[in-house]
């Protein structure tokens, strides 16, 4: 008998264990990040209290779009955060992308987001142009507003502007003025800005710390970021540029390799809902517009005033990106 009952206290043993090892495993998000640290770990931390999820965040490396495209390929990531609409036009093309509609994109305003859902657009911000105003008053020059004002003999060796292969607003302000004035004017524009020779930057941010330091007048951002330069530093001022500029869209997208799809499709919808709306201003980020705020943002309409954007063409801004460049920079 008491054989029988070592025997019967081991078999339970056993089926414990083999239940013990088919708990569910703690859900997991493989996240692949264009976005700077800071604001990712907010994304990030929000989304894994929110929803219990682990996220794993990567970054992007460097190099040029095809590189950037070939490393998403090779990895296994869910999601990626933080493109842009070219670059994920791209990357739809090649076959990177899987495609969700997240539940509260259908609040976003047509021109905002893509309809067939291979992306969803967050967060908007427009041209902007930065200016050291000490700078500024030893040469006699107001904070310029337009592309023109660029031109003025007293910022000839003053102007950074991030290299255009990394696309935002250094590339942003090519399209927009091709698109706005055609191709014959962009190009005489072109060739005159290039005799302005302005100093390319490894990112915007570089061009901000040399107008920041004095060593340039005048740098092309994003607006979100001129604005909070301006409101930290007193001797920085920040336009919007009225003549030519761009809606710029950052965005998230769902990668075809994902394993971890239904975790995917929920950081989406997050990100999309009523809590991922106000996460980024409940952090300080006043100038990270979202899309689904858009058109009830009267503090931004405001601010941006009568500004002149192009509808842009996707499939000319991301497919020739690298021709456009070329024709550009070889403007005489």
């Amino acid at each position: 008998m008491r054989k029988v009952i070592i025997y019967i206290l081991a078999l339970l043993a056993l089926l414990a264990a083999g239940c013990g090892s088919q708990q569910p495993q703690p859900k997991e998000l493989q996240l692949c990040s264009s976005m700077g640290t800071k604001l990712t770990e907010i994304i990030a931390d929000s989304y894994s209290k929110a929803a219990g999820v682990k996220v794993n965040i990567s970054y992007l490396p460097g190099g040029t779009q095809q590189e950037r495209l070939d490393y998403l390929r090779k990895h296994k990531f869910d999601v990626w955060l933080g493109g842009t609409s070219e670059e994920y036009f791209m990357a739809d093309e090649q076959h990177i992308l899987q495609p969700y509609i997240a539940k509260e994109s259908y609040k976003v305003p047509a021109e905002l987001r893509n309809r067939t859902g291979q992306w969803t657009s967050l967060y908007l911000s427009y041209i902007a142009l930065l200016s050291n105003k000490n700078n500024l008053h030893a040469y006699g020059l107001y904070a310029p507003e337009t592309w023109d004002e660029l031109l003025a003999p007293q910022l000839k060796d003053e102007l950074a502007i991030a290299d255009f292969d990394l696309g935002g607003a250094s590339f942003g302000m090519i399209t927009s003025i091709w698109q706005m004035r055609g191709k014959a004017q962009a190009m005489a524009y072109a060739a005159k800005l290039n005799a302005q020779q302005p100093v390319y930057t490894k990112g915007f941010g570089e061009a901000v710390d040399l107008v920041y330091i004095g060593k340039k007048t005048v740098a092309v951002v994003p607006l979100d970021y001129a604005l909070q330069m301006e409101a930290r530093h007193r001797h920085l001022f920040a336009t919007v540029v009225k003549d030519a500029n761009r809606t710029m869209l950052t965005g998230a997208a769902m990668m075809r390799s994902a394993e971890h799809p239904d975790e995917a499709r929920a950081f989406l919808d997050y990100l999309m809902s009523d809590a991922g709306v106000e996460l980024l201003p409940a952090n300080g980020y006043h100038y990270m517009w979202h899309v689904k705020k858009y058109p009830y943002n009267d503090g931004r309409r405001e601010l941006i005033g009568n500004v002149r954007v192009p509808v842009d063409d996707l499939s000319w801004t991301s497919v020739y990106k690298s021709e456009i460049i070329r024709q550009w920079r070889g403007a005489l």
